[in-house]
């Protein structure tokens, strides 16, 4: 949100003085915030007739702090010129994400699910606290990597943590809706936002309890699968016989007894960078070749879906993060703006979940990227006076992506072939992370016109909907397994194929798993 502000006016203000004042009629230029007008005369007289109409550019500032004591913006003057470092918390931010699910993912993989949290837990609380003691902004930029680094390695470990304690049966399930606890966590933002009005203590508030998760460390099991696949079979033995005697069940005998404990293929291992691909796939990564997603590019038509999901990633991590960004530029209460815009989150799982076989992977994919597309679009254009209508369009526009964001790992994992699928993933959220990066500085282009920002994203919505709907439908098909397969892969199908105009030619099947809540 723009935090009101101007200029400190020679002469007139003093360290008790506020952001409204009697004397900025005549000292401050009408709609510049940037600018003071010029002393005449050196006098320490604060008179109308002491101001020339010649204005100069102000070092210091007096801001508004009504609604928050002290934000980053107040604290570090990201105002006027100043004004285009602001965006880039939020996208430094994004970039710690980017790195840390590279490189804590890879370290959960090799040293173990719960060192994975520890490491995680460590950069999130600590990054999160020193920002908030940041001295500088650049400190505090850097502080801002960790923490987006930190909670995004959280939020994959716990993710796969918790898919692999559950049986296959559970796993999507289970992988739809442990987003709804991330939805609650965000409004949580909001609602302690209310009480607490300086940034700093906020920080501290938010981010400071991670370090409770380190009792994690004694408390949670390792993943027993993760056990069985390093070999370490005595360990993940006694953590089967502790579950067995927690729910009163008894264990199968041929698993304790025999020295290689066994856990089936399809309830195996998961990577945690590409666990939600894996939902949809029993491919082992010990079977997987060496793969370049320029391999992806040099057909044709796997070229045109590549760059169609790209596209189509990079819109709803934009979309997602900028309407995120932009809930205190919609006017009324930012709170309950900032709360609603979270919480609508919830209901797009629960649609998505409950439509997306219906419906099939292209329809609910096209229609829920329009319907946030055209409500973002409209609200654009609403007059003022109707800002209720605008928040509103807004939370359905969050409802859309955030649908769009649920559905487009499952179809871009059934989009890939098989012997892709990690790759085509993995340059897919390069170009996710690409759109968050953005999505700041075009959240931040409130200042110029305030409903620029929606206008923006309800058109790359809009177009990312539309260009869905030429990839091919994937419910009730025989997925591909390789590129060549890739190629003729949706060839009977014309673009205005949609499954749930047509019968159903035989049961969803992927490649061996029931893709009912895939999401």
């Amino acid at each position: 949100m723009t935090l009101p502000h101007r200029c400190v006016v020679p002469s007139c203000d003093d360290n008790s003085t506020q952001y409204n004042q009697t004397f900025v009629e005549w000292a401050i230029p009408e709609g510049d915030q940037c600018h003071v007008r010029i002393l005449e005369n050196i006098t320490d007289q604060c008179h109308p007739d002491t101001f020339s109409n010649l204005t100069t550019s102000c070092s210091e500032w007096v801001y508004d702090t009504s609604l928050f004591s002290a934000t980053t913006v107040t604290e570090f003057d990201l105002t006027c010129d100043r004004a285009f470092l602001g965006p880039l918390a939020g996208s430094m931010y994004m970039i710690g994400m980017l790195v840390g699910a590279i490189v804590i993912g890879d370290l959960a993989d090799r040293f173990g699910r719960k060192n994975g949290i520890l490491v995680s837990v460590l950069l999130l609380g600590g990054g999160g606290v020193l920002s908030a003691v940041s001295p500088t902004y650049y400190m505090f930029l850097l502080m801002r990597f960790f923490t987006g680094a930190g909670g995004v390695g959280l939020f994959q470990v716990i993710f796969v943590l918790a898919v692999e304690f559950v049986g296959a049966k559970w796993r999507t399930f289970c992988g739809i809706f442990i987003e709804v606890p991330f939805a609650l966590g965000e409004s949580l933002t909001g609602v302690m936002a209310i009480f607490i009005r300086d940034w700093r203590y906020l920080q501290v508030a938010v981010t400071a309890p991670a370090f409770l998760l380190i009792t994690y460390n004694w408390i949670m099991p390792e993943s027993v699968r993760w056990l069985v696949a390093q070999d370490r079979k005595t360990e993940a033995r006694k953590i089967i016989e502790r579950a067995a005697r927690f729910n009163a069940v008894e264990v199968p005998k041929y698993m304790l007894d025999d020295d290689n404990v066994q856990v089936s293929t399809i309830d195996g291992v998961l990577s945690v960078s590409n666990s939600k691909v894996e939902l949809v796939s029993e491919t082992k990564p010990e079977d997987q070749i060496k793969k370049t997603v320029i391999d992806l590019l040099r057909t044709p038509n796997m070229r045109k879906r590549s760059f169609n999901m790209f596209f189509c990633w990079a819109v709803c991590t934009l979309v997602y993060y900028g309407l995120s960004s932009n809930s205190g530029n919609l006017g009324g209460n930012i709170f309950v703006n900032f709360i609603a815009t979270m919480l609508i989150e919830i209901p797009s799982y629960i649609f998505s979940f409950l439509v997306l076989d219906r419906m099939g992977r292209k329809g609910t994919l096209s229609f829920v990227l329009l319907l946030g597309g055209v409500s973002c679009f409209i609200s654009g254009f609403v007059p003022e006076g109707y800002e209720w209508l605008v928040v509103v369009l807004s939370l359905l526009g969050k409802f859309g992506i955030a649908a769009a964001f649920a559905i487009i790992y499952i179809y871009s994992a059934e989009i890939f072939p098989t012997d892709y699928r990690s790759v085509g993933i993995g340059a897919c959220s390069m170009c996710a992370r690409v759109g968050g990066i953005l999505a700041p500085f075009i959240a931040s282009l409130a200042r110029t016109y305030r409903p620029l920002p929606l206008i923006i994203f309800g058109a790359l919505s809009i177009v990312s909907g539309c260009l869905v709907v030429f990839l091919p439908e994937t419910v009730g098909c025989e997925l591909p397994q390789t590129l060549q397969e890739s190629e003729s892969f949706g060839s009977d199908q014309s673009i205005w194929y949609f499954s749930c105009f047509a019968k159903r030619r035989n049961k969803p099947s992927i490649e061996g798993n029931t893709v009912a809540g895939d999401v």
